[in-house]
């Protein structure tokens, strides 16, 4: 079968390969499995696919376990948010785990990390992505965020700004009430919205409000006549939702407010592709490794971390090692004054 050379995206701003015009094409050339096929076209048709059981039960309680821990008796390691709030602050001391997330857990936690390493997440990352996938954000819920209807692409910024994907794994059985997930099937391919400046991403300073308002009302007047409507997301734990970066989703009204809706979000996009806030923050641009998945961080410097976990060369230890680096600080000291 003869492909196309420069093939045509939905988008102006390109995407994956299962956002091109000949995506079905593309699923025979691939050779994909009867599976996988059949997650393209769901996720191609609707914009999310849904992996039942994908999460480990166990990991999923180890996880959950260290969460509750932390806020119980405080880990100055993990850093959270107040809903609406972007102010990041350590869990320094014990706190209230409702109205808050907290971000990128999986540099503190490695049971964050396993989590978001699940095989079948990364298999389908992988089926999307042609690369391993690279992790740069993450959040955790204790209760639903009930943030309105929106589109990562707007808020979540990579050079190419389609090359990205969320997953979003239950931690508990989700109940009506709580605040659950909520999406609109196929909103992944409605028109590009222009903030300025050729921009799929929103700059608060730039641009104001009154566009970011237009926009988040023009998601919801789709959603009203959509045929498929707004549809709520009720899990079980260990489910796995993944969606696509255009995907319209956000957080419903909390009308049982006794109820949790415990969840890990992660953001990923091909390794190669660049977050925004590689260009910000150069000394956040440091990527680790955890098998197959790669992560980094905007909020953790890992260079300084990894610096920090080196092993004490066996000369600097105990007091002689401490008087003599002393003595050396205080000899560079004098260097730098003469």
């Amino acid at each position: 079968m003869e492909l196309n050379d420069e093939p045509a995206f939905h988008s102006r701003y390109g995407g994956l390969w299962i956002d091109r015009a000949d995506w079905r094409q593309q699923i025979t050339a691939r050779k994909l499995t009867p599976e996988q096929a059949n997650q393209i076209e769901n996720f191609v048709t609707n914009g999310f696919i849904v992996l039942e059981g994908a999460a480990d039960p166990d990991l999923v309680d180890r996880f959950r376990q260290r969460i509750a821990t932390s806020f119980r008796e405080g880990n100055a390691d993990v850093l959270y948010q107040r809903h609406g709030y972007r102010d990041v602050t350590p869990l320094a001391e014990p706190a209230d785990r409702l109205g808050v997330r907290v971000v990128d857990s999986y540099v503190p936690l490695t049971e964050a990390l396993d989590l978001l390493s699940s095989p079948a997440l990364l298999a389908f990352l992988n089926l999307i992505f042609e690369a391993d996938p690279l992790l740069f954000q993450s959040l955790s819920f204790d209760q639903g965020s009930q943030q309105r209807l929106h589109q990562d692409t707007a808020y979540v910024v990579v050079d190419k700004p389609l090359e990205l994907a969320a997953c979003w794994i239950a931690l508990e059985d989700i109940q009506p009430g709580s605040g659950e997930l909520m999406y609109v099937p196929g909103s992944h391919r409605l028109p590009d919205w222009n903030f300025g400046a050729d921009r799929k991403h929103w700059v608060r300073g730039i641009d104001g409000l009154d566009i970011h308002n237009e926009w988040a009302r023009h998601l919801d007047a789709h959603a009203a006549k959509s045929e498929q409507g707004i549809q709520y997301f009720l899990p079980k734990k260990g489910d796995i939702l993944i969606w696509h970066a255009d995907l319209a989703h956000g957080g419903a009204v909390v009308t049982v407010p006794d109820l949790t809706r415990q969840s890990l979000v992660g953001h990923f996009c091909p390794q190669g592709r660049t977050p925004k806030f590689f260009g910000d923050h150069p000394h956040l641009a440091t990527v680790e490794h955890h098998d197959r998945l790669a992560y980094c961080s905007q909020y953790y410097n890992l260079a300084e971390r990894e610096k920090a976990a080196e092993p004490e060369p066996e000369s600097d230890k105990g007091t002689g090692g401490m008087l003599s680096r002393l003595f050396n600080r205080d000899k560079s000291r004098e260097k730098s004054a003469s």
